[in-house]
């Protein structure tokens, strides 16, 4: 999954090693996707390759969309102009404008509605419009079907942005939810069942210069989920991409700018943006970028299973870059996993006890030799095959890659031949042409 990170933006345009995504309900119906496509691209030519944000507002704020378009945006958010924004006061030397989209229910048509209230959004910038500051404020946002639901609220956006002299923009973005609560809302039941819920998610994203190389980092959190009866204490997701070359960096976020300065149509769009994403992804793994897993873990009961590690590549030619099979076999990676036999044993008891007749006797009993039974599996099996060791009460492992050679606390493994990739189908000749014999 790691190494995925790193290498799916130079494969992202090859149709044969990316699987087709799986069908979705119909949450937004053709008509709203396209009203939305198209009043991207009106904004999108009014801008052009504007880049200074002070200028784009100003362009912004007495932007009026087409005639034809603004009934459908009306139909959609309630408004011709669904996020007008006006210049506010501020101090000396800033420029500063705040936008609103009005509390609104939108009948899609299809079963699907959504119904949000008052978003606010600040934004403030200097005269060269090389900086930006953003503070976003979205108490709920609701999205209703006849079998189903989802809430989120309190959802916030703190974000700051400076474009360096390299063109490059520098920044650290915060994003929060208070709450995403899923709930059944089957027809005929009077309460609404909770499926999901999600409590205090929080995400930073940040793209900072280290000398000569660009790092991108990402950290995401939820404080606490409950799925049916079950409830997780947390979860956690961050990674650093490091050494990336800033004119890499640079090159990129020109190519797109150019991209966007150029009126074509989507599909001429995407393939052009997957180019430069291609382009991307293939420089920056020559040049040694690294992906460093800081913590990827997991509090289930008062205790944490955790990995951390890297991944990188050894050094590559242009050739590994045509066949997806020789890149995979360059991948240099290194993790640490540690899962408290605790934690181990409480899993063992929340799947006892969905078997167990809680009215028994002895039903606490039984629980506990299920989880007993579930520590001594694992574990036992874990440490009797070599793949982990029991240090502090932690079963604890290593899994290394390198030289196309997989090895699980020491101890070699095979590799998947294909990792899961499907090649690319041969191309089979033409039938010949069917012949008669002559009379």
């Amino acid at each position: 999954m790691t190494s995925a990170m790193l290498v799916i933006p130079v494969y992202a345009a090859d149709p044969a090693a990316t699987p087709a995504p799986p069908q979705l309900p119909e949450f937004l119906t053709p008509a709203t996707l396209e009203t939305l496509k198209q009043a991207s691209q009106e904004l999108t030519a009014a801008t052009g390759s504007e880049r200074n944000v002070a200028k784009i507002w100003e362009k912004y704020a007495s932007f009026e969309f087409s005639p034809a378009l603004r009934p459908k945006l009306k139909e959609m958010f309630g408004a011709e102009r669904p996020f007008p924004i006006t210049r506010t006061d501020g101090p000396k030397g800033q420029i500063n404008y705040i936008g609103k989209l009005a509390p609104y229910l939108y009948v899609q048509g299809n079963g699907t509605d959504f119904n949000w209230s008052e978003m606010t959004l600040k934004l403030s910038t200097e005269k060269t419009g090389r900086s930006l500051t953003m503070d976003m404020q979205w108490p709920s946002l609701v999205m209703a079907r006849p079998d189903l639901s989802v809430s989120l609220e309190n959802m916030t956006l703190v974000a700051k942005q400076q474009r360096a002299a390299d063109g490059v923009d520098y920044g650290v973005a915060n994003f929060g939810v208070g709450l995403v609560s899923v709930r059944d809302v089957t027809v005929g039941d009077k309460d609404a069942k909770k499926l999901m819920r999600f409590e205090g998610i929080t995400a930073r994203s940040e793209t900072s210069r280290r000398g000569n190389n660009v790092e991108i980092a990402y950290r995401s959190t939820v404080n606490a989920m409950a799925i049916g009866d079950e409830r997780v204490d947390h979860a956690n997701f961050a990674f650093r991409l490091t050494n990336v070359p800033v004119k890499v960096m640079a090159d990129f976020s020109r190519s797109m700018r150019e991209q966007n300065a150029q009126k074509l149509d989507p599909k001429a769009q995407q393939e052009l943006m997957l180019k430069n994403m291609k382009d991307l992804g293939k420089r920056a793994l020559q040049s040694g970028a690294v992906l460093l897993i800081d913590d990827i873990s997991v509090g289930y009961r008062g205790n944490v299973a955790a990995i951390k590690g890297r991944v990188s590549f050894a050094k590559t030619v242009d050739a590994d870059f045509q066949d997806i099979k020789a890149i995979m076999k360059k991948i240099v990676a290194h993790f640490e996993v540690r899962v408290p036999v605790a934690l181990i044993r409480d899993v063992g008891r929340a799947i006892s006890a969905r078997s167990v007749d809680a009215s028994a006797a002895d039903a606490a009993r039984q629980i506990d030799a299920g989880a007993d039974a579930m520590v001594s599996f694992v574990v036992g099996k874990a440490v009797s095959s070599g793949f982990a060791v029991v240090e502090k009460d932690e079963l604890r492992s290593t899994i290394d890659i390198k030289d196309d050679k997989l090895s699980i606390n020491g101890k070699s493994m095979e590799l998947p031949k294909n990792l899961g990739i499907k090649a690319a189908p041969e191309a089979k000749p033409a039938p010949a042409p069917e012949t008669k014999p002559n009379p």
